[in-house]
């Protein structure tokens, strides 16, 4: 799994990367011509029912045009759907759209929309359609506009993905979710009816979780607030709450696992062991895991998924942590706590107790274990070694250090850090050694509440 961090000693699922779950509102300028429209629109955007002005795109790709006007689909239902290489929200409704394209042929037409500020290349989305393809193989037939400034002004928006409806008159019938997007949807847009379309929410996360824009927030001292069930308008990641002089006093975790709740609790409390310090010990997993359930993927998000958020002193990760930790602990079926238990382990050892490993030569630390080539330490602590061992499925056994030495050391590794007698031979040109043992380790331990006589 990919990782990305946000505060300092812990990592975040990559499912849950932030530039992922929010788009920010484009900052691009507009062309001269559609300067000229701009004035005949509110400054937050075209509302339902408004007509959609015949702007020019241009930068299309899987078009036989590299430009078009809105204008140049008079008769069909517009689809406009704003979406990015990383959304995989975005990824997963992608069939879907092609399918409807598919079925309606020239009565409708699906136009992705990559707006700049995604970040995304025409490279990048160029090879994203070639990886990505109708689980049959076929290509999607989509269009897209890549790096859009314009319709992004005209329809402002938080989260992807964003679907617009504009009608064959060229009007904006709706604003949804992809799951809107239904033949039997299509066909009643197409003969105008669209009242029943849910319309998408964006919940403006920059203030805590449904407080109002009146709340005075410096002032602040406490708020925390916790869901089950996947929450409509609100993204699924991770984002940091910060003060006004930039420390972290909180966090917002929403539509997520709890499962993932307590592995981002169990890497800020347990660094050192990465994803090898978290065991669950319960009998029915199904709330936790969405394959121990017999529920769609679908189904089971919508009601399993979590919500957090918690506003309050400054603190490091294990503080904010401790806290999320005491709250699952009164609020779900479920216990966790930090517990000693002993395990076969790799221990990490100096050779020669008396002798310490090399000394750092210095220079700018760099962390270089998870490199394709060059692979190494600089200037860093064995404990950034150890961290990278306890990642991922290269070592079966939770890695221990027991060297002692918190000094900053220089290595180079040339072994696969699956291929432990290669590794171990790289180790020991610097003094140091992985020898098997049992140890007592502190793991973060999940178990199902007690229940008692009555059931309850």
């Amino acid at each position: 799994m990919n990782h990305t961090k946000w505060l300092t000693g812990f990592l975040l699922p990559s499912c849950f990367r932030l530039p992922a779950l929010l788009v920010l509102l484009c900052t691009g300028t507009l062309s001269s011509s559609a300067l000229a429209q701009k004035a005949a629109y509110p400054a937050e955007g075209l509302s339902i029912g408004q007509p959609l002005p015949p702007i020019p795109l241009s930068n299309l790709l899987g078009h036989p045009s590299p430009t078009v006007r809105l204008s140049d689909f008079p008769g069909k239902l517009l689809l406009l759907d704003f979406w990015a290489t990383w959304c995989g929200n975005c990824k997963a409704a992608m069939p879907k759209l092609d399918a409807i394209q598919r079925e309606f042929g020239e009565k409708v037409q699906v136009l992705l929309v990559n707006s700049k500020s995604t970040g995304d290349t025409p490279e990048k989305i160029r090879a994203y359609f070639e990886k990505w393809r109708n689980p049959d193989g076929s290509r999607f037939l989509l269009p897209t506009v890549v790096q859009d400034t314009l319709l992004d002004r005209l329809f402002p928006h938080k989260l992807i993905p964003h679907l617009v409806w504009v009608s064959p008159q060229g009007t904006v019938q709706a604003i949804t979710a992809p799951d809107q997007v239904t033949p039997e949807n299509i066909r009643k847009a197409l003969q105008g009816e669209t009242a029943t379309l849910t319309r998408k929410k964006d919940v403006d996360l920059s203030r805590p979780l449904f407080t109002e824009p009146e709340l005075p927030t410096t002032h602040l001292k406490h708020y925390s607030i916790l869901f089950q069930g996947q929450l409509e308008g609100v993204p699924s990641g991770t984002r940091p709450r910060r003060a006004a002089d930039g420390t972290v006093q909180g966090m917002a975790l929403t539509n997520t696992p709890l499962v993932t709740m307590y592995e981002l609790a169990q890497r800020a409390l347990l660094p050192h062991l990465s994803e090898k310090g978290l065991l669950f010990e319960i009998r029915d997993s199904s709330g936790l895991f969405q394959g121990k359930s017999s529920l769609s993927a679908e189904d089971w998000f919508r009601q399993h998924a979590w919500s957090y958020d918690l506003v309050g002193p400054a603190g490091p990760p294990d503080q904010l942590f401790g806290q999320l930790l005491e709250e699952l602990n009164r609020s779900t079926p479920f216990q966790a706590s930090v517990e000693p238990r002993e395990l076969d382990c790799l221990v990490l050892v100096r050779q020669n107790r008396k002798k310490s490993p090399p000394p750092s030569q210095g220079g700018k630390p760099q962390n270089r274990l998870s490199a394709k080539t060059e692979v190494g330490l600089r200037n860093l602590p064995l404990s950034a070694l150890v961290a990278r061992l306890n990642s991922g499925d290269d070592l079966p056994l939770p890695v221990v250090d027991e060297t002692n030495h918190a000094a900053p050391v220089d290595l180079d590794l040339t072994a696969p850090f699956s291929d432990l007698p290669a590794l171990r031979r790289d180790l020991q040109r610097y003094g140091l050694d992985l020898k098997p043992a049992r140890r007592k380790v502190p793991l973060l331990v999940v178990r199902e509440k007690p229940v008692n006589m009555n059931g309850k």
